[in-house]
């Protein structure tokens, strides 16, 4: 799969959780939004290797 998170692409040759992904980049899973091939996934959803991931981190403002 490929990863984009901020200005850097990762890649990884197997499937991945969506908090086994967050880990390995070492990203908090409070503060980070998974969103694959345009579509939102929970971190307990399986992202298959050959999606294009995009990881963003979530603000608050209040």
């Amino acid at each position: 799969m490929r990863v984009h998170y901020e200005f850097e692409v990762f890649e990884f040759s197997e499937s991945l959780r969506g908090y086994e992904l967050l880990k390995r980049l070492g990203l908090n899973p409070e503060e980070h939004l998974i969103i694959v091939d345009g579509e939102l996934y929970t971190e307990d959803r399986v992202i298959k290797k050959d999606k294009e991931v995009k990881i963003v981190k979530v603000t608050s403002s209040g």
